[in-house]
């Protein structure tokens, strides 16, 4: 895979230590979009995501054993992978056809299909049978959507996993290349950010050439939100990733946005969040942060889901619609334009072959 390699530092991101950079090629405010600030920290968690890894990490606990970290998953204590681009809208799509189309044969060829039945099959179909056909047909689809899809996916998903499995080896193939054409990161121990383009490449470049917005996207019911990362000196957008997903409320992708930059701030515990607790201990930062805290090294794991759902889940939704996230103050703005790009780029050279000596 060609990688577009922007001189990494290799030193790790800093928000106390943002040095001199060169300025923005272009204005770097977008009409619909909102600039966010970098190194002022709300320390709130997006919920969801809370939600969903801790509900992921105890169902992985109770059916695989236990969870140790050492293996090399999607989210750890030096990195953060996921796709982006075509890759990510790829898989995305894959996962969803199976159930689109199981919904779309019940719907049609159960009940949906009688009145079109009848109106083909006589001349003058009788107006009251019509009228029952068509009563019939409402019922049955309310019925398919809250009770016989819900039920029947699954086993449905299953036969097709079971029917497929004389390809696994051609199909792990595909995915393979599918997933490593899309892979992207969030680089803790090098500061570096990776987006796949497309075609083989990538681009990778220091976390703080990336300028993150919210990014409002109106769909049929609302107007909805998700998180937007450019790369300041190429213009390169990405917002087509499995990390930033399409939230309902500004407040989930704010919070996003927060945990991803103490992800990256090595002065920073990693964020406290289920999926990455297994590799806490591994990080110096966070163990002796949580050593100083007397944090219970299983505390996810080992948590009621309910019962948190109820109290600190409730407690953390409060926090985060009530947090002044207009308020915050950007560390890397006043350090744009204090150096031209030619000499910003030979120092970041110079700093690269220092760290790789």
């Amino acid at each position: 895979m060609k990688t577009d390699n922007l001189e990494s530092t290799a030193k790790g991101f800093r928000a106390s230590d943002i040095g001199p950079l060169p300025a923005a090629k272009k204005n770097r405010s977008h009409i619909g979009d909102d600039l966010q600030p970098v190194g002022d920290y709300a320390s709130i968690n997006p919920l969801q995501w809370v939600i969903e890894d801790l509900e992921f990490l105890q169902y992985s606990e109770k059916n695989k054993g236990e969870t140790s970290g050492d293996n090399d998953c999607c989210w750890n204590e030096r990195r953060i992978h996921f796709l982006s681009g075509k890759a990510q809208v790829g898989v995305s799509a894959f996962l969803l056809v199976v159930p689109f189309l199981w919904a779309l044969f019940l719907v049609l060829g159960g009940g949906g299909y009688l009145p079109f039945l009848l109106m083909t099959s006589t001349k003058e179909p009788n107006a009251l049978i019509m009228a029952a056909a068509w009563i019939f047909m409402g019922g049955w689809t309310l019925a398919c959507f809250f009770y016989i899809i819900p039920r029947t996916t699954p086993w449905v998903v299953g036969l097709f996993a079971f029917l497929l499995r004389p390809f696994d080896k051609l199909l792990a193939r595909l995915l393979d290349r599918t997933l490593e054409s899309g892979k992207s990161e969030f680089n803790r121990e090098t500061g570096d950010v990776t987006f796949a383009l497309g075609g083989g490449k990538t681009l990778t470049a220091p976390f703080v050439e990336f300028d993150a917005y919210v990014e409002r996207v109106v769909q049929h019911g609302g107007i909805f939100y998700r998180l937007q990362f450019v790369h300041r000196y190429t213009g390169k957008r990405f917002s087509q990733t499995s990390l930033t997903r399409i939230e309902p409320t500004r407040e989930e992708v704010l919070a996003l946005w927060d945990m991803l930059q103490r992800y990256m701030d090595v002065d920073q515990p990693l964020p406290d969040i289920p999926r990455l607790e297994p590799y806490r201990h591994k990080d110096p930062v966070t163990a002796e942060h949580d050593r100083k805290t007397g944090r219970d090294p299983r505390y996810w794991r080992d948590l009621d889901v309910e019962a948190w759902k109820k109290n600190e889940g409730a407690d953390l939704a409060r926090r985060q619609a009530e947090f002044p996230w207009d308020q915050r103050r950007c560390r890397l703005t006043p350090q744009l334009g204090k150096i031209d790009m030619a000499v910003y780029r030979q120092k970041q050279g110079r700093e690269a072959a220092v760290a790789a000596g």
